[in-house]
């Protein structure tokens, strides 16, 4: 069969905590701050933790799996290369993110990537800061024979590992990737702060690429983010979609710019993978073949879903894209 999506990237235990601005500003972080750190730094500071916050839930994440688990969740097909420790029973459907015979998830004798989503039981905005400690990511590694696995999808999705060996890994299979198979590409905090020509491979063959506002200025400098996209185009990127958080998406192609403002929500309990499911959005549209701005409008509303719960527990569905899609139609009858 033909996938709609197949992710590459880092699968972790998401632990999402309620803490104080104190403990926040004991370990250092500050808002919306992604970090990775190691096993020592766990065993320093997680009994804290366990102390003075509160654990809400624990459930499977990192960024291209919860892309993928939300697009799988709406009806598509899908797949995932990964791997994962020994720890999982339990805490992680590896199902959310396709049929097993359509996975391609290595299990390694090491503890699975964890992080800590901590929310500030301060802050109304529910705003969190993320701990990441990669553990059985680091492993990943393609092989030649995989390249059959990847050439049988219409999109590949590529989120950041840690470690060199999983890039090295995904710019092999970059080099190698037939030009029918679509691909786009979210870098994160984490790939950004290698810097661009680190990237180039990946940037040069992305239809689209999702940043953030922060991420753009990490990659490209300190200038406008007209300036910035416009320079991203001149390496061969299609399209550009600057996650812009509370205020909203943009999307740029070389000539032409939308805007889309956040959905509306009465309830946020967790924006923890907010952007991923934004991804998801614009993915289903795209594969769904929805003009620019539908694709944004899907996108924020399933943003805006998502946030209602922890982790993936109130991700969109197949009837929340068919309403949707009915939406869609109904006004363009109107009109």
């Amino acid at each position: 069969m033909k996938f709609d999506c197949i992710g590459f990237g880092s699968i972790n235990i998401d632990e999402f905590w309620e803490t104080s601005p104190e403990f926040l500003e004991l370990i250092g972080l500050l808002p919306g701050e992604e970090v990775v750190r190691d096993v020592s730094w766990f065993n320093e500071y997680y009994p804290t933790l366990s102390r003075l916050g509160t654990l809400r839930a624990i459930g499977p994440g990192g960024s291209a799996a919860n892309t993928i688990a939300a697009l799988r969740k709406m009806g598509f097909s899908t797949g995932f290369f990964g791997s994962v420790g020994d720890d999982i029973h339990g805490k992680m459907d590896l199902e959310e993110l396709g049929s097993n015979n359509h996975l391609r998830i290595k299990h390694i004798d090491l503890p699975s990537g964890r992080c800590l989503a901590l929310l500030n039981n301060e802050d109304h905005l529910r705003d969190r800061s993320l701990v990441i400690l990669p553990n059985a990511n680091d492993l990943v590694q393609m092989v030649t024979t995989d390249l059959s696995y990847f050439c049988n999808s219409s999109w590949i999705h590529f989120t950041s590992f840690v470690s060199e060996g999983p890039l090295k890994s995904q710019k092999e299979l970059i080099k190698n990737l037939p030009h029918g198979v679509n691909v786009c590409f979210d870098p994160g905090l984490v790939y950004c702060r290698l810097g661009l020509s680190a990237l180039e491979p990946i940037i040069a063959r992305s239809n689209i690429l999702f940043l953030t506002a922060q991420e753009l200025t990490v990659l490209m400098g300190p200038d406008s983010v007209e300036n910035s996209v416009s320079r991203l185009f001149s390496f061969g990127v299609n399209t550009v979609i600057v996650k812009l958080g509370s205020k909203g998406l943009k999307a740029f192609r070389s000539s032409d710019t939308w805007f889309q403002a956040a959905a509306y929500t009465h309830r946020v309990v967790d924006t923890t993978g907010a952007g991923d499911v934004a991804a998801a959005g614009i993915l289903a549209g795209q594969i769904l073949s929805l003009p620019m701005a539908d694709c944004l409008a899907l996108a924020a509303n399933a943003s805006a879903r998502s946030i209602q719960g922890y982790g993936r527990s109130m991700y969109p569905d197949r009837e929340y894209l068919r309403n949707f899609l009915a939406d869609l139609n109904g006004r363009a009858h109107s009109c």
